[in-house]
Order: structure tokens, then C-alpha cells, then sequence
């Protein structure tokens, strides 16, 4: 189901008629000189959770650019030096039906509730081995 009609928004941040908050988030080995580097790029994160290593830049209640340190990144899912350093995150209404919907190879980290984000989310790979996140938000 896509994410963009006012129905099936429900579940994400800012749900509203024609929200697409599809964002990509950068794994980094190196998280301060990361969010250095996109801080002089972008201005200040929105959100900065240093002992988990994860920054948000957000615009209009929506975040644009994510950045998660690889430390953080491997404890969710297996990502790995050779899986690049981007991945793109899709809202959707259910978190667990999209999973169920999907085929099961493509799927490589099961739904689960992740409390210090306020999402929950599951991690799949696309037909071209890019890691997709697909996430409900919990917390608002």
C-alpha cells in the first residue's frame, strides 16, 4: 500500500493528504565527523542523540536526512562495510502487514519496536541489494 494518500498516512509523523516522508539515512563509521560535515551543510540536526550515535536534520515535522553511526546500525541489522552507506526509510500504515505482504528473502531483520526512536520497524533489501527501513511511528 503506498504511503501518500491521507488513509494510509495514519501512521507516520505529520499525516497528512499527500505525505511522502520517505528520507534517507546515512550509516556512518565516523558519526561526529559525519554530523559535523552535514551540520556546515545543513544547519542544526533537529534531533542529536549522541550515545546512540543517530541525528535528525527534519523540515516541517519531517525528517529529510538521518544520520545513524554503523556501531548503532549494526545492532538493529545486519549491515555490514560492503552494504554502502545509505538507506532509504518508507513510512507505512503497518509495519507488520507490509512485512507479511513482502517476499520472505527480502526481508532481513524482523519487526520490532524500537522505543528510542518511537517507531517500529522492520529492514528489507530491494531486488538491487539497496537496505530499505520501513517504519510506523509509536511515539509522537
Amino acid at each position: 500500500m503506498p504511503c501518500w494518500t491521507a488513509s494510509s498516512c495514519a501512521g507516520t509523523r505529520g499525516a497528512r493528504v499527500g505525505c511522502m516522508s520517505v528520507h534517507a539515512r546515512v550509516v556512518a563509521d565516523d558519526f561526529p565527523a559525519t554530523l559535523r560535515f552535514y551540520t556546515d551543510l545543513l544547519g542544526e540536526p533537529e534531533k542529536v542523540v549522541p550515545d546512540f550515535e543517530y541525528a535528525s536534520f527534519d523540515r516541517d515535522g519531517d525528517t529529510v536526512l538521518a544520520i545513524l553511526g554503523r556501531r548503532a546500525a549494526e545492532a538493529v541489522l545486519p549491515v555490514g562495510r560492503g552494504d554502502g552507506g545509505v538507506l532509504v526509510v518508507v513510512p507505512v500504515p503497518d509495519v507488520d502487514a507490509t512485512v507479511a505482504a513482502l517476499q520472505a528473502e527480502l526481508v532481513v531483520a524482523e519487526a520490532a519496536d524500537r522505543p528510542g526512536w518511537g517507531v517500529r520497524s522492520a529492514y528489507l533489501r530491494d531486488p538491487e541489494g539497496n537496505l530499505v527501513e520501513v517504519q510506523t511511528w509509536t511515539a509522537r
